[in-house]
């Protein structure tokens, strides 16, 4: 009776996975949802476009980009969090997993249980850029002994309270102890405007829209965070050129599903992605929009959620970064 019970056990164990696995295979048998918890238009928008089009023919089913902002992404994140984990419903993670946990937002998820990762796709680095004639300096040394020497604390323009940009700006502040404090707009559309309008002489936000302008020559780029120089405005330095790697820093986007999606799906979807941004064509336009391609396992995305939750989390602490919601 015992043998004969093992075997039924056993075989009903084979019969669970053989269906898993069948399900696995025969994915995808309808179209996907590519959740971007933005509103349509701008670059994170034409990011996921330029992704959902090649998936879209690298799986032989439509991936249809459905915008679904607010909250500072939570609306968009919670429904993939509460979706099904069949595949059909995916999810472009932002930098927001982590900013929203550091600056103690309430969320009716856990980014680090409540998703899969499956991997990066794109940073978009930060960037400090000044009105040259606001405030007279063409480099880095000129701009930190200029603000330094003025009486009262210079501010500098951000596209938002607590958002990445933000933090990354506080960071640099404090770590390289300059006399500077921070004015948040409710985008980067406004705040670019009062800096290039003179209201403002700094502007620190990601290196697009605010890079184009510094290619123009309407503003002057003091630094970027990435490791290499961006190619939207190639002449700024790095922040590692400037002997401050440990300030490398920039938003970052990924592909990302509910928990509990399955293995074969998770390991499919991360080759896909892996050789989507290998294509040239690919990388190119994302060099455009201001992002450097990345790509990782689902171990690295999660890590580095968590690197950055942590790496975020003290500055909030150590600057009393207070944001509602």
């Amino acid at each position: 009776m015992i043998k004969r019970r093992g075997v039924l056990a056993g075989a009903a164990g084979w019969t669970i996975v053989g269906t898993s696995s069948v399900r696995a295979q025969a994915w995808p048998s309808q179209p996907i949802r590519l959740v971007v918890p933005y509103v349509a238009g701008g670059s994170t928008d034409t990011a996921a476009r330029i992704v959902a089009e090649k998936l879209s023919g690298m799986l032989g089913q439509q991936v249809i980009v459905e915008n679904k902002g607010g909250g500072n992404t939570i609306i968009g994140m919670d429904l993939v969090a509460k979706a099904k984990p069949d595949g059909n419903t995916l999810l472009l993670g932002a930098a927001t997993m982590a900013t929203n946990v550091a600056l103690g937002l309430k969320q009716p998820f856990d980014p680090l249980k409540d998703f899969q990762m499956i991997s990066t796709l794109v940073d978009i680095p930060d960037l400090l850029a000044i009105d040259g004639k606001a405030l007279p300096a063409k480099n880095y040394a000129e701009f930190a002994g200029w603000v330094n020497k003025q009486p009262q604390r210079v501010r500098y323009a951000t596209s938002g309270m607590g958002n990445q940009p933000h933090l990354w700006g506080e960071l640099f502040r404090t770590r390289n102890k300059l006399n500077l404090e921070s004015v948040s707009y409710k985008g980067a559309a406004d705040a670019l405007r009062d800096v290039m309008g003179g209201h403002l002489p700094i502007m620190i936000d990601v290196v697009l829209p605010t890079g184009t302008h510094v290619a123009a020559g309407r503003l002057t780029g003091i630094a970027v965070a990435s490791p290499e120089r961006s190619t939207v405005c190639p002449d700024v330095p790095t922040v590692a050129e400037l002997g401050m790697k440990d300030l490398e820093s920039a938003a970052f986007f990924g592909l990302v599903g509910p928990a509990g999606l399955p293995a074969p799906i998770v390991e499919k979807l991360n080759a896909l992605c892996l050789d989507t941004l290998k294509d040239p064509a690919v990388k190119k336009r994302f060099a455009e929009l201001g992002f450097f391609t990345t790509g990782s396992t689902p171990q690295a995305y999660l890590d580095r959620v968590r690197s950055e939750t942590e790496r975020w989390s003290k500055v909030v602490k150590e600057n009393n970064i207070k944001v509602e919601g």
